[in-house]
């Protein structure tokens, strides 16, 4: 029996000896040693900062997928719209679900969910630097003033200046820390994956475009004082923004993700806009040239198919939140109705759609739309679609719309279109821009069948095999992806309402 065992035991740690570059993550963010263990795969320390995973599968091979897919199948998006995907009553509901997420306690916090105990994501009652930055961004962005948000702005803009000041324990520039403590604003001590370096661009972002709003109310008090906190997160951007890093999902590192530069990118655009307002001309210089060298570099994410997140982790949804978040007036890179643009949707279309139990049968049942999630492969509590990345594919719809109203789409584009969304043949103008619009609230309308009973509260994730809602309550991130689709919406029934028709 003791020979048994020993064998038994010898065999297993033969296993765990996997060279690092083969090693294949096995667990999920925060995930412990017994957690891992558990499982059944390996379990070592790779020290802070690596991007190879503490735990990983024996052998280096994958174990079993997070369930059973489902043969390739279509999922059409070809929808006739009968009114708007939420009443305005359904969207007060949602509102009042995010802004009771803002300013906690007078702070300047956003917390990222109201919700201590998620399941496999543990506690996300935290501000995380990067929740934070597009939470509040999205608040400026669908506020019908600037000082319908001010005070918030004020107690987030005083938040921003106390967690800039701290010592960092962890060897790291404090302005990379994932998350602090609410209310208090003390940087979160226990492991999680650093460096993060998409905070600084897109918290300096969130205040820059607050500031130049200001302005255009006629208020310049406080263009001084703001520029010299978004200065301060971009000097970071300016000296360090081919740093390695951790994706947006705080699961691997690289030193080139789509999604950090595309982001960077606006964050250094709207700094610039800032530092010409305060007067200080050499650094809105600065800022446009690195962002050129930024835009050097992006082009060798595009296959020739699709635009791909890092070579570690291709197709990817950061990819759809980046060409949203990454968006800014002026912008021409990715855009809307690019080639590189709709192939990543026809790719993540086709990916998902074969992925999730779910879509099939929604589609099966006449439910229209589609539902997203992170990436191919992915695991994280099973490994189900997204309400915040299906929205973000919902504002990227409804801006493709109002951008087909605005001149000819040649004939390769409408390829493109017909590929991802199913729209007829031969529509021009107004009539392609409400084709478009349809698919869009056909997206938001599979959200819709899976939320409503629960009176429009949201859950980070929906279940891949029946729907039902899971993981974190209350998501602030997916709230704030809601309303930037519905004002994407609003913006492209504009453009469709001002259309004229044009020839294909």
């Amino acid at each position: 029996m003791k020979l048994l065992l020993s064998a038994f035991l010898a065999a297993s740690a033969d296993q765990c000896d996997v060279a690092e570059e083969q090693r294949s993550d096995c667990g999920f963010v925060g995930v412990t040693q017994d957690q891992c263990e558990s499982k059944g795969c390996c379990w070592k320390e790779a020290g802070q900062g690596s991007s190879v995973p503490w735990c990983y599968y024996k052998g280096g091979s994958p174990g079993p997928s997070p369930g059973p897919s489902p043969a390739p199948s279509s999922c059409p998006l070809k929808y006739e719209s009968k009114g708007a995907p939420f009443s305005e009553a359904e969207m007060s509901k949602i509102s009042g679900y995010y802004d009771a997420n803002l300013d906690i306690s007078g702070s300047g916090a956003v917390v990222a969910a109201p919700d201590h105990d998620t399941g496999p994501g543990g506690d996300y009652y935290f501000h995380w630097e990067r929740d934070g930055g597009l939470s509040m961004h999205a608040l400026l962005a669908t506020a019908s003033s600037v000082s319908a948000v001010d005070e918030k702005f004020q107690h987030y803009l005083t938040w921003v200046k106390k967690v800039q000041g701290q010592q960092d324990p962890h060897g790291i520039d404090v302005r990379l820390e994932p998350k602090y403590n609410i209310p208090d604003g003390t940087i979160f001590d226990g492991g999680w994956c650093r460096p993060q370096t998409d905070g600084p661009g897109l918290r300096a972002r969130a205040l820059a475009d607050y500031a130049m709003a200001k302005v255009a109310a006629g208020d310049k008090s406080q263009t001084s004082a703001i520029y010299d906190v978004v200065k301060h997160d971009l000097e970071w951007v300016v000296s360090n923004w081919q740093q390695n890093g951790c994706d947006l999902w705080e699961e691997i590192q690289s030193n080139d993700f789509f999604w950090g530069r595309y982001t960077m990118r606006a964050g250094l655009n709207a700094g610039a806009v800032l530092a010409d307002e305060a007067g200080d001309s050499a650094t809105a210089s600065t800022y446009r040239s690195v962002m050129k060298d930024i835009e050097a570099t992006l082009g060798n994410h595009y296959t020739g198919s699709f635009v791909f997140e890092s070579q570690n982790r291709q197709k990817d949804t950061a990819v759809i939140e980046a060409f949203n978040d990454g968006d800014f007036d002026g912008n021409t890179m990715f855009a809307p109705l690019s080639k590189e643009v709709l192939g990543t949707v026809v790719t993540l279309n086709d990916l998902f759609c074969s992925t999730y139990e779910i879509n099939q049968k929604d589609t099966a049942a006449g439910v229209p739309g589609i539902l997203y999630g992170r990436y191919e492969g992915d695991s994280y509590d099973g490994g189900n679609p997204w309400v915040l990345l299906t929205a973000t594919l919902a504002q990227l719809i409804y801006r493709q719309a109002a951008a087909a109203t605005t001149g000819a789409v040649d004939k390769d584009t409408y390829a493109l279109l017909q590929q991802a969304y199913s729209i007829d043949a031969g529509l021009t103008g107004a009539a392609l821009g409400k084709a478009l619009m349809g698919a869009g609230d056909g997206v938001l309308m599979r959200i819709r069948k899976h939320v409503e009973a629960d009176d429009f509260h949201m859950k980070e994730q929906l279940s891949r095999t029946d729907g039902s809602q899971t993981s974190a309550k209350d998501l602030t991130w997916g709230y704030a992806n809601i309303l930037k689709a519905m004002k994407a919406r609003k913006d492209a029934s504009a453009a469709v309402g001002l259309a004229s028709s044009v020839i294909v």
